[in-house]
């Protein structure tokens, strides 16, 4: 390991509905007693002072201002958030944010906002609009320069039926049409694929145009509600890029690639340096075979587990591109509160697991 190479440890961190009391989440029931809100802070607060992320990007926020209190008072000097939630009856919240928290200053932070031109391009109505705003914050990193990190929590996989006709879901004799529920859901839960992959698609389009006008590192963190493999999403890591035109420019320092992905790539080259990167994952150790398979889930829905909060970074992260300026030397799931968990420890934690990426110069 290369002793004076600066590092930087990135979190993604779902904190399940962050809100101070005697606010309410959604429903006027939702209000957490003094013991649960100590509680759950206190385990944030864990969280930080065990794995001490020099970056955090939050999701589910409403009470931003106790956030930042909080991350301050952890040697967090630097907070932002880009939106608000939305607050109904005086104390009911919907509509979280999401935050960024770090230790290296912001040099600008800013909202990402849909080109309702290109929405429209894509068959969406002019206002359409992410459900939550992403954030983009840039911030000076030693020996890495000036880097753009985003912070996203695209749409949940809810059936979203807003614009769906009202339904007839009883006859005149009360009989349930469980035919029209099964219908109505199925296309709520396309609705909600369209809104999650056009958010993906758009941001995408904003970071690539970032990325042309300034040529500065990219990192995507949050929870993307989807699998990454999936076609919803493949948009964010597709490699499959056709011109017509030669001139383009360095069309590999676009990609963006999932950080643990990379991790692996890096044991890979470390334990079998003479294979290539497309052979490697066959050819490695056993261990690191297992190792991919058995990649920790970031949530789980009944007894089904899925990964669906990443750290994507852009190819100045990739020791495979000849402009590489770091590489990633560890990715962490955290997610004993959820596999193991503790009722004292862990009853006010998250229903995801954080995820933990650190990366090294390679200067």
């Amino acid at each position: 390991m290369q002793g004076d190479a600066f590092t930087l440890k990135l979190a993604s961190f779902n904190l399940f509905n962050y809100i101070e009391p005697p606010l309410a989440y959604y429903d006027f029931e939702n209000i957490y007693s003094q013991e649960q809100w100590h509680k759950k802070q206190r385990w944030l607060a864990d969280f930080l002072t065990q794995h001490q992320p020099d970056v955090v990007g939050f999701q589910e926020i409403f009470s931003a201002d106790a956030l930042a209190l909080q991350m301050t008072e952890a040697g967090y000097d630097h907070f932002a958030v880009v939106d608000t939630p939305t607050i109904v009856d005086d104390y009911i919240c919907r509509d979280p944010v999401v935050g960024l928290a770090s230790k290296y200053a912001f040099q600008e932070v800013v909202s990402i906002e849909v080109d309702s031109r290109l929405a429209v391009g894509l068959g969406l109505s002019e206002g359409f609009a992410y459900s939550r705003k992403p954030l983009r914050a840039t911030v000076k990193l030693p020996e890495i320069g000036l880097c753009d990190i985003y912070v996203v929590h695209f749409k949940s996989k809810r059936p979203h039926q807003d614009e769906l006709p009202s339904p007839k879901i009883a006859n005149a004799q009360g009989v349930v049409n469980f035919g029209e529920l099964l219908g109505r859901n199925s296309l709520g839960q396309w609705a909600s694929s369209i809104q999650r992959g056009s958010e993906a698609a758009l941001l995408f389009h904003s970071m690539m145009q970032r990325r042309i006008e300034t040529g500065q590192p990219m990192i995507l963190m949050g929870d993307f509600n989807e699998e990454l493999t999936s076609s919803v999403l493949s948009i964010l890591t597709n490699r499959e890029l056709r011109f017509e035109k030669e001139g383009l420019g360095d069309l590999n320092s676009f990609p963006l690639t999932d950080g643990y992905m990379l991790f692996e790539q890096g044991l890979e080259a470390l334990f079998t340096p003479k294979v290539t990167r497309a052979d490697s994952l066959d050819m490695a150790p056993p261990f690191i075979r297992d190792a991919r398979a058995a990649r920790s889930p970031t949530h789980y829905y009944g007894a089904t587990g899925s990964v669906l909060d990443y750290i994507l970074l852009s190819a100045d992260f990739d020791p495979s591109y000849h402009k590489s300026l770091a590489e990633v030397c560890d990715y962490h799931t955290e997610d004993r509160h959820l596999v193991n968990p503790s009722f004292e420890r862990d009853s006010q934690s998250s229903d995801h697991a954080p995820v933990i990426c650190t990366i090294r110069s390679r200067s």
